[in-house]
């Protein structure tokens, strides 16, 4: 979890960030203890407080963005009854497989057919299987709505979040009554829905002394982080994509409405721009597949990964399209084609392999499976260009393979905050502050340095013959 103090112009005064891990184990349990999420809020707004009081200038508002689909259950005063099931846990396999016959229902109205990572079914999952909690159950919430209901006591949302939940009708932006019954979620149970830009409530007296912020000042919920990271990367219009290779990789794209005949294949969410709509798709393992090659393949240093090592062995792959063929499902497949059950596989590999083979095999599946998505998105607006952010943009020679699989010119911004931006500039304009999301981000972002990566046309090529393949040893697979 991070804080940036921001100017209105975009200047960042100040910052603080706290690190954590999940726990994680061999069944699919991904879990998080709820005080990793309110003691690193209250740490960060102390720290970030007492930064704006050295400086002499006043905290005006807090914006946040979060992760979408996690879920913790609390009870009246807001209390967590259990450790938070996060996004990439698959617990809920078995009540998505059983909802599987009402996919087109569940198309039709949420905009995203039945998976394991939206927050509806986790919901339920908690519902039939923990009565322990159900007695004492008030709201089922997820990471932003507990976070800002322990700054407001308010239980608020946005439509972003609901988007991604299979419970919210996409065309009415409300709760779905058929979608509830469908999954067992009582209305009451969920927050307040509102658009993105707007206040979710005040900061409480108890924070505040907590904190060291100002009672009274606005709360406002930007939008899920991949919205933010779209519109802090310049892609809240059609055509320009937006890919975020973090944890896990996420393609958005504008949209100004839903499709007439939308493909069940992708996502269709709601955007942090208000009354707008995205294509979404999602590669559930990018960073952690990378980060778990590097952690039990390469020597550590002082305890962590040795990325300038994996870098610098990459370098000498550079244009050389390897010989290991890697399917890069290690927490099952998102889109194209959802399968909770597929795994990682590596193939073709010999004797004559080696390491680097290895890590730029796996790299290559990560970004073949990405292309897959980006040219499901040509059915709806021409993709050509995408702005690129996320831990696996750290690298020049990663990000010159990406251009170089997806065949379109990735531009990467020197300052790679984009979610932080897309929050700010979102709560600006909600604000009043910038009459339009083309003022605020030419104001703020207009001057960032930019790199521009062009694909080599026959190493896309070749590439692209790599693709075809590894998706045909995937359809033998599964």
């Amino acid at each position: 979890m991070r804080g940036i103090l921001f100017t209105e112009q975009g200047e960042r005064l100040a910052g603080h960030q706290i690190v954590y891990e999940p726990k994680k184990y061999s069944d699919g349990r991904i879990e998080q203890s709820p005080l990793d999420w309110t003691n690193s809020l209250e740490g960060i707004a102390s720290f970030v407080a007492e930064k704006a009081r050295e400086q002499r200038i006043s905290i005006d508002a807090v914006a946040v963005t979060s992760q979408r689909s996690a879920i913790i259950p609390v009870d009246r005063e807001g209390q967590p009854l259990m450790d938070t099931i996060m996004w990439q846990d698959r617990r809920n396999a078995a009540i998505c497989k059983e909802l599987e016959e009402y996919n087109d229902l569940i198309f039709e109205r949420s905009g995203a057919r039945i998976n394991t990572v939206f927050s509806g079914s986790r919901m339920g999952w908690i519902l039939k299987n923990r009565p322990d909690v159900c007695e004492r159950l008030y709201k089922l919430v997820n990471i932003p709505e507990y976070v800002m209901h322990h700054m407001t006591g308010e239980y608020k949302t946005d439509v972003t979040y609901a988007s991604r939940s299979h419970l919210m009708n996409l065309r009415t932006r409300k709760w779905d009554k058929e979608m509830l019954r469908l999954f067992g979620i009582l209305p009451e149970q969920l927050c307040k829905i509102q658009e993105p830009g707007s206040v979710c409530g005040h900061v409480t007296a108890a924070f505040a002394e907590n904190t060291g912020l100002s009672q009274g000042i606005p709360v406002i919920t930007a939008g899920g982080d991949q919205q933010c990271a779209a519109v802090g990367q310049g892609a809240f219009k059609e055509g320009t994509l937006s890919l975020v290779a973090g944890t896990g990789g996420f393609l958005v794209t504008a949209l100004d409405r839903v499709p007439e005949n939308p493909d069940p294949q992708l996502i269709f969410n709601c955007s942090s721009v208000a009354g707008r709509y995205m294509v979404e798709a999602n590669v559930l393992t990018c960073c952690s597949a990378f980060d778990w090659f590097g952690r039990n393949f390469y020597p550590l240093k002082d305890g962590k990964i040795d990325y300038a090592a994996i870098n610098e062995e990459l370098k000498a792959f550079d244009g050389k399209v390897s010989s290991v063929m890697a399917l890069p499902y290690f927490q099952g497949r998102s889109t194209p084609k959802w399968n909770p059950q597929a795994r990682a596989h590596f193939g073709d590999i010999s004797l004559a392999e080696s390491r680097g083979d290895m890590v730029k095999g796996l790299l290559e599946g990560i970004f073949m499976e990405i292309r897959n998505n980006i040219q499901l998105f040509g059915e709806y607006v021409g993709i050509h260009k995408a702005y690129i952010s996320g831990g696996l943009t750290n690298s020049e020679v990663i990000n010159q393979l990406q251009a170089d699989v997806y065949g379109i010119s990735l531009y990467h911004m020197e300052d790679s905050e984009s979610t932080a931006y897309g929050a700010l500039m979102v709560a600006l304009v909600g604000q009043g502050v910038y009459g339009s999301l083309d003022e605020a981000f030419e104001t703020i972002r207009g001057g960032t340095n930019t790199k521009c990566f062009k694909p080599r046309e026959g190493i896309f090529a070749a590439y692209e013959e790599k693709r075809m393949r590894m998706n045909e040893m995937y359809g033998k697979l599964y």
